[in-house]
Order: C-alpha cells, then sequence, then structure tokens
C-alpha cells in the first residue's frame, strides 16, 4: 500500500484536534477519540509542513505537486496557534514537529505483533518495558495486551506525539522529552 501524504495529514491534524480538546476539557479519551489517536502516524516524509502557510502569499514558496496539501498545512498551523497559550509555545510546538519530518517513521503494527508474539511463543515475560521513541505507542500497546502485568515506560521527544501518547497511554509512564536526557 502506498504513502497517502494527504490522508496521513489530515488523520494527524485531526488528532491533535483531539489532543487539545481532551488537555482543555481535563479528560480522558473517549474510545472514539482513541480510535483516531491510534492513527496519528507523526510527519516523517510529510515535508510540506515545513513549507510557511500563514497566507496566501506563501504560496510561492510550494511546488505545484504539493499545493493541494496547502489548506491543510495553514489549518495544521491555525489549530497548533490557537491552541498555544502564546507565541513561544507556538513555536516549541511547530519547532518539534519540523525537527521530527526526517525521522518519525512508525514501525508497522505487523512487525510489532511479530517481535511480541514470538517472544510469547519463546516463554519470555517481560516484567518492565522501555520504549526510547514511543510515538503513538503502538509497541506499549501491543505489548501490553500480550503481557498485561508488565510495567511500562514510554519518552517521545516530539511534543505532540507526547501529548498524543499521554492521552493514549494514561495508565503508563510517559515522558516527552528525548531518551537521550535521561
Amino acid at each position: 500500500m502506498a504513502y497517502n501524504k494527504k490522508a496521513h495529514l489530515h488523520t494527524n491534524i485531526k488528532a491533535i484536534k483531539i489532543a487539545f480538546t481532551l488537555d482543555r476539557e481535563k479528560r480522558n479519551a473517549t474510545d472514539a477519540e482513541r480510535v483516531l489517536l491510534q492513527q496519528y502516524s507523526g510527519f516523517g516524509g510529510i515535508k510540506c509542513v515545513l513549507n510557511p502557510a500563514q497566507n496566501e502569499l506563501d504560496k510561492a514558496y510550494w511546488t505545484k505537486s504539493e499545493m493541494d496539501m496547502f489548506p491543510m498545512v495553514a489549518d495544521l498551523h491555525r489549530v497548533i496557534r490557537e491552541n498555544s497559550k502564546d507565541e513561544q509555545e507556538y513555536k516549541r510546538y511547530y519547532g518539534s514537529l519540523k525537527n521530527s519530518v526526517l525521522t518519525a517513521f512508525y514501525t508497522p503494527p505487523e512487525i510489532i505483533k511479530t517481535i511480541s508474539d514470538t517472544l510469547n511463543e519463546n516463554g519470555v515475560t517481560p516484567a518492565r518495558f522501555l520504549d526510547p521513541s514511543a510515538g503513538n505507542g503502538a509497541f506499549a500497546e501491543n505489548f501490553k495486551t500480550s503481557f498485561p502485568t508488565m510495567e511500562t515506560v514510554c519518552f517521545e521527544k516530539d511534543l505532540l506525539t507526547g501529548k498524543i501518547l499521554s492521552h493514549l497511554r494514561p495508565e503508563d509512564k510517559v515522558h516527552i522529552r528525548g531518551f537521550e536526557e535521561i
């Protein structure tokens, strides 16, 4: 299946909106919201988010092949700005997102399940699980299903991804900072 940047961007924006709503309303995600949050896939490979998208004049910086994504990137900026307490926080969120464009690629669920199943089949039952680059928590989710008593600690460097992860894994220890900082 081909990677559809537009679909991933659209899904990511929906997930970010939900995460900000959950923060604002100080509540846990509903089952329907959890499903949408789990679909979050980061911004790896979606380099158009690096382009300015504040107003129509910014279209001059965009390639024709990515122009159809301009409205969504402008919406992403708007969502982050409206949910930031000030310009500095907005810049931290967006800077963190931009830093992840080259590195945020999520492990396919089939691979995660294979690793978990192989451990289980070989009688390995981990007591603790550390995910140093947790993304949306797919490893933690799968391993917790296979090993329900396991203690989980997750690290996620990207601020928006960490916010989403915190809502997906409220029962786990989630650190929103780089693993290299511990």
